[in-house]
């Protein structure tokens, strides 16, 4: 965590790597300062040596949690960190700082400088909180090895205390120096004004309920329609609150399309660059080393980086020339300086009071910043989380991991081709996991059915578990082989198995209730294991609960309880606000074509007049007219049965790269190419997260209520929900849809100029549940069936009234 100073009680709190000065831990390697060396190797290592500490001393503590309170030149400084290992002797102490070190090699003396201070540090705090016998060891374990070398170091406490004292007194003064450019932040958030000459209707009720859920510490869940403004109205008022009161504004995302148009707001709002944003990408897309082999003896970029980056100053270069600092400025930068772009990245975004990121960086377990860690303080934290609809899914995601028989059997093929002892030792790892998962699946599954099946199953937990060692020290001897013959490679199928077998192990130690189940599949010809998350609360909760607030907005946040229960949200902090949509009802038309079935069994009859009604009705509108179905197979029927003279068609893929998707938008704008008809997927890039400003967009017709497909998983989300909310087919299959719908519907008025026609092709939209799902102001007299009309002659109509 980052020094934390609360002026006003006078506290400081801090961790013990705070203690450690700036310049030491210059001298750490890029793989050795805790990043990606630690994820290869320091997890087995050290699992491995603590389980068999644990295993031959009952009181002896792993990771232990460790905290000291001093006063220093009247404040009260509070000190937290985890010590590797404590174990005792003879009546003493004893702190263990665990470090894995080559076979033959030894730890460089700037590196060994660093452990044993941290070492130290702990015996310090221990000694410092009464205990009467402590000392430090270095535990060097031998990476291939158990060989563990033990380097007793001796505690000089005066010498300690007077090096904690020095560097309290230049992380003060470095917080002295923050304070003024702070004051600098807070006269610029009285003078944060609204970036446009009005505010729309309903933007006025965004503003006030942001401003009074982050003065109250609440967290606020905000309907609204699309178009109305949700981002700057919820990003003004938290810019003030953040700079007035030094907190810092995660904008949290599903897609990279909506980080652009935040970081866009971000850039209006700051015309006195009063403050840092950042656009945080993928570190795969801001690889410039060609492959993504994150070792320094394989990337120029992570080669020295510590000291080229110390030495380049390029980190105070590009916070002096840039407020809003984008992927591409900071990707070109780091390239010339030979660094690499996403470490850069991840430095500037300490620095920034705002990073507009991925929901990953904070929620994925895996993947989030260190300012999520499980352990760190986000009373400092406001988060704004835009279309949090999809934090549901995503959130189930990270917590349904799977083992594929596959994706073992090509790694112990891909391992075969490895002439080393260790290449036929973890081949045939990968292969009894191949036939372990294969067995488990033949037994619960006939093999004489065709197609994907899953059922809910008994896992082989313990077969599973007694893996675990042998795979870590072949992962182990596998990597420093590797390192030893420079025979690194991407995308290492060994190393993938590797870490999914860990986020498998893991998902079994959590999937300790309802909320979870079992399951195995066929898909193909590949067996496979699943956990099912059904109710990530648990877990986001985790995270949403320890910030000083989250404001998380979409149009379809209906009906509330559902995604405040299910995103985890703390019931008695929540509030909900429904806002109206400010758009005048008449420059749209919403029509239901009843003549249209998309039940599974009736498709095959519909598929020909869903293509004959959408030709229509693109001839009938005077544009772009964009088409949604439910499934890429749907798409793929009606495109192969439709004619549409006149019109260009356009048709989204599965697996479109950036480029493909940019130029279709690039065709709907473009008055060269004439009027197209575009047909793309619900819940894809084309129905949610795009503007179709100005007319760049006159229709949007959708192909039933988008339900999600009948699989195990939903059938068991319909189960659960009708057990916690006695709305089971309602909430699995209903809701999901319909918030496709209405999604896709609000690509289409955006302001209050835009006009068109929103077709809805399918009768169900008139029953319940469904029809209790249509926005209210669609409706004429809240009856959908007023509604009931053929979408091309609703169009003709339309479009003529305005000529």
């Amino acid at each position: 965590m980052a020094p934390r100073f609360d002026e006003e009680k006078l506290i400081l709190d801090l961790s013990v790597a705070d203690l450690i000065d700036a310049k030491l831990r210059r001298n750490l390697g890029f793989a050795n300062r805790g990043g990606y060396e630690r994820l290869w190797m320091g997890q087995a290592i050290h699992s491995r040596y603590q389980e068999e500490a644990l295993h031959q001393d009952s009181t002896y503590q792993r990771e232990a949690h460790l905290t000291l309170t001093l006063e220093h030149r009247g404040w009260q400084v509070r000190i937290q960190g985890r010590a590797d290992g404590l174990r005792r002797e003879d009546g003493e102490l004893i702190v263990e700082e665990i470090k894995s070190v080559r076979r033959g090699g030894q730890l460089a003396p700037q590196t060994r400088e660093i452990y044993e201070r941290q070492a130290l540090l702990y015996a310090w705090m221990l000694k410092r909180s009464g205990e009467e016998s402590v000392r430090a060891e270095l535990i060097l374990i031998e990476i291939g090895s158990d060989y563990a070398e033990r380097e007793p170091l001796e505690l000089d406490e005066a010498a300690i205390d007077a090096l904690v004292r020095k560097r309290i007194n230049s992380l003060m003064r470095g917080w002295e120096n923050e304070r003024q450019a702070s004051a600098g932040r807070r006269t610029a958030a009285a003078a944060l004004a609204f970036p446009y000459p009005e505010m729309r209707l309903g933007q006025g009720q965004i503003v006030e309920a942001v401003e009074r859920a982050l003065e109250q510490r609440e967290h606020l869940l905000l309907e609204a329609p699309t178009g109305i403004g949700k981002t700057v109205a919820a990003m003004l008022p938290a810019l003030r609150y953040a700079l007035e009161h030094e907190k810092r504004i995660f904008v949290l995302t599903a897609k990279t399309l909506q980080q652009k148009m935040a970081t866009q707001v971000l850039e209006m709002l700051n015309a006195d660059r009063a403050y840092h944003s950042l656009q945080l990408r993928a570190k795969a897309k801001m690889c410039a080393n060609g492959e993504v082999l994150c070792h320094e003896e394989f990337c120029s970029y992570a080669r020295d980086y510590y000291a080229k980056l110390h030495q380049s100053g390029l980190v105070p270069q590009l916070l002096g020339d840039e407020t809003t600092l984008l992927p591409d400025v900071i990707f070109e930068r780091a390239r010339e300086r030979e660094v690499c772009p996403f470490e850069v990245s991840l430095e500037l975004a300490g620095r920034s009071q705002v990073v507009v990121c991925d929901y990953n960086y904070a929620f994925d377990p895996y993947v989030s910043l260190p300012d999520f860690a499980g352990d760190a303080d986000l009373d400092d934290t406001i988060l704004l989380i835009d279309e949090i609809h999809n934090l549901i899914d995503r959130g189930r995601g990270y917590y349904s991991p799977e083992l594929s028989a596959s994706a073992a059997g090509a790694a112990a093929e891909s391992l075969r081709r490895g002439k080393a002892s260790i290449h036929q030792r973890a081949a045939g790892l990968c292969d009894r996991l191949a036939r372990l998962i294969d067995s488990t699946v033949g037994g619960e599954l006939d093999d004489s059915a065709a197609g994907a099946r899953a059922v809910e199953a008994r896992l082989p937990e313990d077969d599973l578990w007694s893996f675990r060692a042998a795979f870590d020290e072949a992962f182990v001897d596998y990597i420093e082989h590797q390192r030893e013959t420079s025979t690194f490679q991407a995308d290492d199928r060994f190393v993938s198995l590797y870490f999914d077998f860990l986020r498998f192990l893991n998902g079994l130690v959590v999937s300790d209730s309802g909320a979870f189940n079992h399951c195995v599949e066929v898909a193909g010809r590949d067996s496979r294991l699943r956990i099912l998350c059904k109710d990530p609360g648990r877990f986001l909760g985790k995270v949403l609960n320890r910030t000083h607030s989250a404001i998380g907005f979409s149009a379809t946040l209906s009906p509330p309880e559902f995604y405040r229960d299910l995103l985890g949200f703390d019931t008695q902090r929540t509030g909900v606000l429904s806002v109206p949509s400010p758009f005048p009802p008449e420059n749209r038309r919403v029509v239901i074509d009843d003549s249209i079935s998309t039940l599974y069994r009736e498709r095959d009859a519909n598929y020909g007049p869903i293509a004959q009604q959408l030709a229509a009705l693109a001839a009938a509108v005077p544009g772009n007219c964009l088409a949604l179905f439910p499934s890429y197979s749907f798409l793929a029927e009606v495109r192969d049965r439709i004619s549409a003279p006149g019109r260009r068609v356009l048709t989204q893929a599965r697996g479109d790269s950036d480029r493909e998707r940019d130029e279709i938008l690039d065709a709907l704008r473009s008055p060269l190419v004439g009027d197209c008809l575009l047909m793309a997927v619900a819940g894809g890039v084309f129905a949610e997260g795009v503007d179709y400003p100005g007319e760049m967009l006159s229709a949007v017709a959708i192909v039933g209520p988008c339900l999600p497909a009948l699989t195990l998983d939903q059938q068991l989300l319909r189960a659960y929900y009708e057990e916690r909310f006695e709305r089971g087919f309602e909430y699995a299959f209903v809701v999901p849809g319909m918030t496709r719908v209405v999604q896709a519907a609000g690509r289409l008025i955006r302001s209050s100029q835009d006009i068109g026609v929103i077709a809805l092709l399918d009768r169900r939209f008139l029953q319940t549940p469904y029809r209790h799902h249509l926005p209210s102001d669609w409706l004429e007299n809240g009856a959908p069936e007023a509604l009931v009309s053929d979408p091309s002659q609703a169009a003709r109509e339309f479009f003529g009234q305005l000529i």
